[in-house]
């Protein structure tokens, strides 16, 4: 269970790869693809987030909910934070509650420990070594 510092003195205990449950790996896989498709929606209008001349092209896309746009994020840090120093459990609303540096740190380390696994490499892609459920 590593431990992972925040700003302003706060910190939580997540969970290790290995220790999450299937309910939590499938709801991180499922934010993985929402996130993905939203990417993708994105790269197909044109939008470059370092080109702001290519900003209004997310606005063709429409409303977006923030939940689905990082869904990922969230289902990472609701399912491997075991404990934290904030009030009550993560749950996806509590979690974008949070200040925005905490958010960021703990999305960042909830990323790195659940892709510490031999089917993703360095970059979080998968291995193409890695050992496949034929």
């Amino acid at each position: 269970m590593p431990a992972v510092q925040l700003p302003n003195g706060n910190s939580a205990i997540i969970y290790s790869r290995d220790e999450i449950t299937e309910r939590a790996d499938r709801e991180i896989r499922h934010g993985f693809q929402v996130t993905a498709q939203y990417a993708a929606k994105l790269a197909r209008v044109g939008y470059d987030p370092a080109d702001p001349t290519t900003w209004d092209k997310a606005a063709d896309l429409g409303e977006v909910d923030p939940s689905e746009a990082q869904a990922y994020e969230i289902a990472l840090i609701c399912g491997l934070v075991r404990s934290w120093t904030f009030e009550g459990q993560p749950t996806p609303d509590s979690v974008l509650d949070l200040p925005k540096g905490c958010y960021d740190a703990l999305a960042i380390a909830c990323a790195e420990e659940y892709l510490k696994t031999e089917e993703f490499g360095p970059d979080g892609v998968t291995d193409p070594k890695a050992p496949t459920a034929d």
